[in-house]
């Protein structure tokens, strides 16, 4: 998903990037523990009835479903920033804050976007100048890559005017 805001004030054009999220973590936590009632109640009542060895196998399935949700709802929290500013481009990533930054010089900087030679692999949308870039929105789908591409390209020829 791509937000873009404009500040007229410091003529800045911002993008945020941050992949599609279809479960907030306080609704994960809600059904894991819908799973885990109904599940640990099945294993009990098998348990009850001498087939206690379904137990450890209903624990470490839950385990793995826990495990499963957690690394989803980590992931989705992945943030990345793109500021068009007068003089420069910043490119921020990270999670609940910046963990790496790149700048490039406005007047150099360009977006390509690189489709891959197989099919069905993803294209990279590339954010650079004098040779060096970094890749941005590596999840995102390819029609959201494409508009984001535009987007970047014509605020870049905007704030060249």
């Amino acid at each position: 998903m791509v937000s873009a805001i404009y500040d007229p004030e410091e003529a800045t054009r911002r993008f945020v990037l941050r992949p599609n999220r279809s479960l907030s973590w306080p609704q994960a936590k809600l059904c894991f523990a819908g799973v885990a009632t109904v599940s640990l109640a099945i294993a009990t009542g098998f348990a009850l009835l001498g087939l206690w060895p379904i137990l450890p196998f209903a624990g470490l399935e839950l385990a793995g479903l826990a495990y499963c949700l957690y690394a989803c709802a980590w992931r989705a929290e992945q943030r990345e920033v793109v500021t068009i500013g007068r003089d420069s481009v910043q490119v921020e990533s990270g999670r609940r804050r910046p963990e790496r930054r790149w700048a490039f010089a406005r007047a150099w900087a360009g977006v390509q976007v690189r489709r891959s030679g197989v099919a069905g692999y993803p294209s990279r949308v590339i954010v650079g100048s004098h040779g060096r870039g970094v890749e941005i929105g590596g999840f995102l789908n390819e029609d959201e890559k494409e508009r984001l591409a535009l987007d970047l390209n014509d605020s870049l020829r905007r704030a060249s005017r």
